[in-house]
């Protein structure tokens, strides 16, 4: 099990959403648009299921390079 990531689009660093999936489940679900509160900048982002990725290491190794983003 992973962490589904995002990038807060102020600071460009990555965030968790607390969603936790399998990048199989992930990668099979149907396209979403979801909305996560950023700890970062302290506003809530909103996001398409394409511009996330799953992270399975550590939260400080999530960055976009953890995994492709979905397309």
């Amino acid at each position: 099990m992973g962490i589904v990531m995002i990038s807060c689009p102020e600071t460009q660093r990555a965030i968790s959403t607390d969603i936790r999936v399998d990048r199989a489940t992930f990668h099979s679900t149907p396209v979403f648009f979801s909305s996560t509160f950023c700890p970062l900048c302290r506003v809530k982002h909103e996001w398409f299921a394409k511009d996330a990725w799953v992270c399975d290491s550590g939260l400080a190794d999530c960055d976009p390079s953890c995994e492709s983003q979905v397309a």
